[in-house]
């Protein structure tokens, strides 16, 4: 992997990452399942996208098929947040926290498809 492809899909997927996370710590559902699956997939995958990244850049990327497996796993696990979340801030009156759990569902199930994106781009050029 080059750092040409990895560019603008895994800084656009740790931005988000680090975005999501910060809504999270804005807006806590209280409800264990959700906020242990939000909490690790985010913070999980800002540490594997930061080491992918530094990889790259020293010259020593990870296997094609360990990059695609955590894609997908980022993939499901960041769509899965976003669906729990959701479902969580549907139930909260009208209040700003509840636009702001929104932001981090909706965002989450976005990069969610972005890692998607990436594992599909990779397994093409596979």
């Amino acid at each position: 992997m080059e750092f040409r492809k990895l560019t603008l899909l895994k800084f656009l997927e740790l931005a988000i990452a680090i975005a999501c996370i910060g809504l999270h710590y804005k807006t806590r559902t209280n409800d264990f399942d959700t906020d242990t699956l939000s909490c690790t997939s985010f913070g999980g995958y800002i540490i594997i996208l930061i080491g992918t990244i530094a990889g790259v850049l020293m010259g020593t990327p990870i296997s094609r098929r360990i990059y695609i497996f955590y894609c997908l796993v980022g993939c499901a696990t960041f769509v899965g947040a976003g669906a729990l979340n959701i479902e969580i801030m549907k139930h909260w009156g009208k209040s700003e926290l509840r636009d702001y759990g929104f932001s981090k569902a909706i965002l989450a199930i976005i990069n969610g498809f972005v890692f998607l994106a990436d594992a599909l781009v990779e397994w093409r050029e596979y």
